[in-house]
């Protein structure tokens, strides 16, 4: 990995690079399945009621890494600090609703982990305990070790994209995920890596900041989600986009618009500043938890994200008003309305009318991952939600 890893803790909205880990520490009550539909994992089924109420049960026992049983009560707490509103009216069932209107219920509880807090640190129900933490190194183990199967991690965090690809491709590291599409090349051939793909979900973009107005919006979006921007920061064909036909606009005039830009995003950011011509002003690359202070406080123009685009009840987390992961505080009332009534169609339409980003490049989840994986494969919602299950060639 890269940047700092920060320390676990699944009640942050805005995780930490160490989150790539909750999955394997942290049981999860449901998740996103590969045809877009919620698949109850901790849950033995989940049912809708009326409106945005959905009825959980819970068919089936566990216990936290310090061996004490998960309760009702530790779930209840959970799904409280994840933006639900949740009723007990019986043993093993649950009525969970989103705390605020618009939110999705669905899309807060896949995001919700199970824990208990204990004298300031989070045990989870997960296969994996953590063992050990600073803020270079996160060390993990298998609770109960399985013959042929992954029973250590370590995360390693380099300072910066390019020395964690380095140290990769020496063989310093099994497992590599975000990188920089001209990186990916090398390791094509390297007989002890594999390339894993997986269809992409998150679409490579640049956020406004919403004191811009509307017409800005609208020109500055029919300028950077272009072939020309793409051309410059992706190889060929390496986005769905490319495939397609858009209309492609002018610069406005104005003053020069700062690139806000973070790890991954480092030849995005140099593309969009040529693309903005006479716009273009400083690159400003930062640190994620630099840059997102940087938004949630408005002092940016253009901050580059990948925002999820799947599956379509995902709109309401990044767009709807008020949404924990509206991160630039974007709002409209056609959207707001079109999110709360499930009209996907609808919605996107007056995103395009009314665009809080440009929408440039929809990649594969790509990672590199040691050979002797026998059957390492990219989850559909988190993206190494599967490690768990990995089996190492004996």
């Amino acid at each position: 990995m890269w940047g700092r890893l920060g320390q676990p803790n699944p009640t942050v909205q805005e995780a930490e690079i160490v989150s790539i880990a909750y999955p394997w520490v942290f049981e999860k009550i449901a998740s996103i399945d590969a045809a877009g539909n919620v698949r109850p994992l901790y849950a033995s089924s989940i049912e809708r009621l009326s409106g945005s109420r959905l009825r959980v049960s819970l068919g089936r026992e566990s216990t936290f890494s310090d061996g004490t049983a998960v309760t009702d009560a530790d779930v209840v707490q959970s799904l409280s600090a994840s933006h639900l509103k949740v009723e007990s009216p019986e043993r093993g069932v649950l009525i969970v609703q989103a705390s605020e209107p618009g939110l999705s219920t669905e899309m807060q509880l896949v995001q919700a982990f199970i824990f208990r807090e204990v004298n300031g640190r989070f045990l989870g129900s997960g296969p994996f305990a953590v063992t050990s933490e600073n803020d270079r190194e996160v060390h993990l183990a298998r609770r109960k070790p399985e013959r042929a199967r992954v029973n250590e991690v370590r995360l390693v965090a380099y300072p910066t994209p390019r020395e964690a690809f380095s140290h990769t491709l020496k063989g310093d590291a099994n497992l590599i995920i975000e990188m920089e599409p001209r990186m990916r090349e090398f390791f094509d051939g390297v007989p002890s890596l594999r390339v894993l793909r997986e269809t992409g979900h998150n679409a490579d973009a640049v956020m406004f900041n919403a004191r811009l107005s509307r017409a800005e919006r609208v020109a500055l979006a029919a300028a950077l989600a272009s072939e020309q921007v793409r051309e410059l920061a992706y190889e060929n064909g390496e986005c769905a986009e490319s495939r397609q036909a858009h209309p492609e606009g002018s610069t406005p005039s104005g003053p020069p618009l700062e690139v806000l830009s973070w790890g991954p995003f480092e030849r995005l950011a140099m593309s969009v500043r040529r693309g903005l011509a006479e716009r273009g002003g400083e690159v400003v690359s930062l640190s994620v938890p630099e840059a997102l202070k940087r938004v949630r406080s408005g002092q940016f123009d253009l901050f580059l994200a990948r925002p999820i685009m799947w599956p379509p009840s995902a709109m309401a987390l990044n767009w709807r008003t008020g949404s924990p992961d509206n991160l630039t505080g974007y709002s409209n009332k056609l959207v707001d309305a079109a999110l709360d009534s499930g009209d996907w169609a609808t919605a996107k339409t007056a995103l395009l009318d009314d665009p809080p980003a440009a929408f440039i490049c929809t990649r594969e989840k790509i990672a590199v991952v040691d050979a002797r994986i026998k059957n390492a494969m990219l989850g559909p919602w988190e993206i190494l939600e599967t490690l768990p299950e990995w089996e190492i060639s004996q």
